[in-house]
C-alpha cells in the first residue's frame, strides 16, 4: 500500500481534484445542453458524467482520510461510469438508424437498443458487485472473487460493444452506399463522435481487464505493475473517458437528430405499434403531410 493506506501507490490528491473539476465542467455543459434541447434520451451520458465527477471527489477524500467509506464508492463509480457511456452510444446509434431509415441496418433499431442496453445493465451490475468486493483489505478470498466477477463484467462490456460497433459500422457503410455521402454528410460529425467513444471506451475496458487480470497477491497485498503505478490509471482510464464525454459536448446529438423520435431525413414519419418489449412491431411510413424536420430539431 502507499502512504495513504488505501492504494498500492502514493495516490495524488491534485490529480483527483483536477479530474473532479474537469468532469464537473463537462457535466455542467451536458446538463445545459440536455435541458435546452429537451433530450431525455441523453440521460445515460448525464449519469456517466455524474458518476465520474462524484467518483473523483470521493477518490480525493479517500486519499486524504484513508477511509474505506470513500474508497469503495469511488472505485465502483469510476469503474461503472463508462458502461453508461456505452449505453448512450447504443441509444444514439439507434436514433440515427431510425432517422436515416431502418432498412439500412442489419438489426432493427427498435431491437438493437433493447438488446445491447440489456447487456449493458448486466455489465454494470456485475462490475458494481465485483468492484465493491475488490476494495476489501481483510478478506483475500473476497478480493479474488471480486476480481473474477469484475473481469467478467468488463469482458461482457467489451464483447457486447464490439458486436454493436460492427452493427453500427455496417449501417454506416450500407447507408452511405445506398443514399450517398452528400445526403448523409449532416450526420457525419455525430458518427465521428460515436467512433471516438467506441474506440476510447473499448480501449479503456481492455486496459481495465488487463489490470485486474494481472494482479497477483502476497497475503492481502496486491501486486502487479498496473495496480502499483497510478499514472496508468489516469492515462488509460481517466483521460479516455474524459475525451469521450467531451466528444458528445462538441457533437451533441441534439444538433443532428430530431427531438421527436420517428421523423426521418426524407421528411417521412415512422408510425409504430408495439406489443410488449420484444413483441411484434408494425412499422408504417407516412409521407403525406409529413412534419418538417426543422420543427423537431433542437
Amino acid at each position: 500500500m502507499g502512504n495513504d493506506g488505501n492504494y498500492n501507490y502514493d495516490a495524488s490528491k491534485p490529480a483527483a481534484l483536477l479530474f473532479f473539476v474537469l468532469f464537473g465542467l463537462t457535466l455542467l455543459v451536458h446538463l445545459f445542453q440536455a435541458i435546452r434541447a429537451k433530450t431525455r434520451y441523453m440521460l445515460p451520458l448525464l449519469v456517466a458524467t455524474i458518476a465520474e465527477t462524484v467518483g473523483y471527489i470521493l477518490r480525493y477524500f479517500s486519499i486524504k482520510t484513508n477511509a474505506l467509506g470513500y474508497l469503495i464508492p469511488s472505485e465502483v463509480l469510476v469503474i461503472v461510469a463508462p458502461a453508461f457511456l456505452a449505453a448512450q452510444c447504443y441509444m444514439v446509434v439507434g436514433r440515427m438508424i431510425s432517422f436515416v431509415g431502418p432498412g439500412h441496418s442489419i438489426i432493427k433499431h427498435s431491437l438493437l437498443t433493447k438488446i445491447f442496453v440489456a447487456c449493458d445493465i448486466v455489465s454494470i451490475l456485475t462490475q458494481s458487485g465485483g468492484g465493491s468486493m475488490l476494495s476489501s483489505q481483510d478478506n483475500i478470498n473476497q478480493v479474488m472473487l471480486g476480481r473474477k466477477i469484475l473481469i467478467a463484467g468488463l469482458a461482457i462490456q467489451v464483447v457486447a460493444f464490439g458486436i454493436f460497433f460492427f452493427v453500427a459500422l455496417m449501417f454506416d457503410i450500407k447507408s452511405r452506399r445506398a443514399l450517398g455521402r452528400e445526403y448523409l454528410k449532416p450526420l457525419r460529425p455525430l458518427f465521428i463522435a460515436f467512433y471516438i467513444n467506441a474506440i476510447l471506451i473499448t480501449g479503456r475496458s481492455i486496459y481495465r481487464t488487463i489490470e485486474f487480470a494481472s494482479i497477483s497477491f502476497n497475503g492481502t497485498q496486491q501486486n502487479g505493475y498496473a495496480t502499483t503505478h497510478e499514472w496508468l490509471f489516469y492515462v488509460f482510464d481517466s483521460v479516455p473517458v474524459l475525451i469521450a464525454t467531451v466528444a458528445f459536448n462538441i457533437c451533441h446529438p441534439a444538433r443532428f437528430l430530431p427531438a421527436k423520435k420517428g421523423l426521418r431525413m426524407d421528411g417521412s414519419y415512422e408510425l409504430e405499434e408495439k406489443k410488449g418489449w420484444f413483441g411484434r412491431r408494425k412499422d408504417r411510413t407516412e409521407r403525406p403531410n409529413a412534419p418538417n424536420t426543422s420543427e423537431y430539431m433542437a
